[in-house]
């Protein structure tokens, strides 16, 4: 299941004590925040949380088996944004699932 944005805030608002505006605040401030890094080509890294950064992906040939247009087409290249979560994050959601 997905937790949506809405739901998010909602949860983040009841666990930080906060009203669900400033949960909303928090939120968007750190989604403006981080565009702002990425579209600098910065990295942004949180200790004990993970790292975001771009990644750009060379340009390739992709095959399709599509009924539809079949063939080949060309991917260019483009970039992505890429999140790597560290060991200590993982190791905490295993932990809280053991606890369930």
């Amino acid at each position: 299941m997905a937790v949506l944005k809405k739901e998010f805030i909602s949860r983040m608002a009841e666990k930080g004590g906060i009203t669900k505006k400033a949960a909303k605040q928090g939120v968007e401030l750190f989604i403006e925040t981080l565009m702002d890094c990425m579209s600098e080509d910065e990295k942004v890294m949180i200790k004990g949380f993970g790292r975001f950064e771009m990644k750009i992906y060379k340009e390739r040939i992709c095959s399709s088996n599509s009924p539809i247009g079949g063939g080949n087409c060309i991917v260019p290249e483009h970039k992505k944004m890429r999140f790597y979560a560290s060991e200590l994050i993982g190791d905490r959601i295993e932990e809280m699932r053991r606890e369930e």
